[in-house]
């Protein structure tokens, strides 16, 4: 789920950015309270705003006197929970605590074999009493009698549900859209999970629009820097904040830390980041917020951090002393929860915020290990004499 900008759950920065998406959902809404019902399927990655756009959705429903019922599901480190809330005209969904936000423990030398980040959660597992309560509550919230209001019925964070919640949905699919209703599933593309790919299918088959939410542009991020300073920023903030790659959570974390570690102060025009200690904080909340990924991707990562923005599959697996279809197979996670893609014969890191927070949690004298090892791997591979250089001078 979101969190505000003081890091508090909540959704304290304005919807920018996804107009066309919030329409399409309106339209779909529409339709469905006015004929035979229908469903969303809502993906994207981690921190892209899908509970934020669906929070949009929810609170135009309200003031059309159109029924919410909101499912939020958020997975700790020992299970999966899930707490059901009802949203009447007028009022907003319910919202659960960050399931990224977690401590850090040190980082492992290398070659980095344990990623400098908190361990991924444990997979959702039995449902407890509460939890079954919650799917309870959501079954009875997908039945809706003729003479009742339309609703929007939304269950957030699918992924992450537990086995009842997932059963209720499954078998909801399997029966179809209900007249007057529309049902919202947001989801991210990582963990991948049997029964969560069940749910999916059978909502597919059912009829249920895809609607993938992919990273804002630059002059959206920007803009959400801006609502949330309530200023014009200057280059050095706008530049840290372009290392977010669209994503507003990590707009958010990028702003808000520069903002709380007393790093902003006033220039012409606006206000910019003046100091620079505080990306190491930022880092510290980055690599929590991604370790929901699991510990194999995100050592394989912090490798790959040290080759750079970009890599080639084969000399990463030279550094990291893995075999290629390994390595690869690891790589298809990150490439599906969109931290890397590709770009001709090579991935790249999508949030170069990323990239630096996996880096700096690699300490200085494994990495300069890994830059030697990294120089060899890459002279052996026919690189320029630069890049060796760079990686040799790194190394010292």
């Amino acid at each position: 789920m979101s969190t505000g900008p003081d890091g508090a759950p909540g959704r304290g920065w304005p919807l920018v950015g996804r107009a066309a998406e919030l329409d399409d959902l309106e339209e779909l809404l529409s339709r469905a309270c006015d004929g035979p019902g229908g469903a969303v399927l809502l993906e994207g990655e981690a921190g892209v705003g899908k509970s934020t756009l669906v929070h949009a959705l929810v609170s135009g429903a309200s003031l059309l006197g159109i029924d919410a019922r909101t499912t939020t599901t958020t997975t700790t480190a020992a299970h999966g929970s899930t707490a059901a809330s009802d949203s009447t005209p007028g009022s907003t969904a319910a919202s659960t605590t960050d399931p990224t936000a977690a401590s850090i423990p040190e980082p492992v030398a290398e070659p980095v074999t344990e990623p400098a980040t908190v361990p991924a959660s444990a997979s959702p597992g039995t449902a407890s009493p509460a939890t079954a309560s919650a799917a309870e509550a959501l079954a009875a919230s997908l039945r809706r009698e003729p003479a009742e209001r339309p609703r929007v019925v939304v269950c957030e964070d699918l992924h992450a549900a537990d086995g009842d919640l997932l059963r209720v949905l499954r078998e909801a699919g399997g029966v179809g859209a209900v007249p007057g209703v529309l049902v919202v599933l947001t989801l991210r593309p990582v963990p991948h999970r049997p029964e969560v790919t069940e749910v999916v299918t059978s909502w597919t088959r059912a009829g249920a629009r895809h609607v993938g939410l992919g990273p804002l542009p630059p002059a959206a991020a920007g803009e959400l820097a801006e609502a949330i300073i309530g200023a014009s920023i200057g280059p050095s903030l706008r530049g840290a904040v372009a290392t977010a790659g669209g994503n507003p959570r990590f707009v958010v974390d990028v702003v808000v830390t520069a903002r709380d570690e007393g790093a902003l102060g006033a220039v012409e025009g606006g206000v910019d980041a003046v100091e620079s200690q505080w990306r190491a904080v930022l880092e510290e909340t980055v690599r929590a917020r991604v370790a929901y990924l699991g510990d194999d991707v995100l050592a394989l990562l912090a490798n790959a951090s040290v080759l750079g923005v970009s890599f080639v599959v084969v000399d990463l697996a030279r550094l990291a002393g893995r075999p290629v279809p390994e390595v690869w197979r690891t790589l298809r996670h990150a490439l599906a929860a969109g931290v890397v893609q590709a770009r001709g014969d090579r991935l790249v890191f999508r949030h170069d915020v990323v990239r630096a927070a996996l880096y700096g949690g690699i300490p200085a004298p494994a990495r300069a290990t890994m830059h030697a090892r990294a120089a060899w791997t890459l002279r052996e591979a026919g690189a320029p004499h630069a890049v060796v250089a760079a990686h040799l001078e790194r190394a010292r």
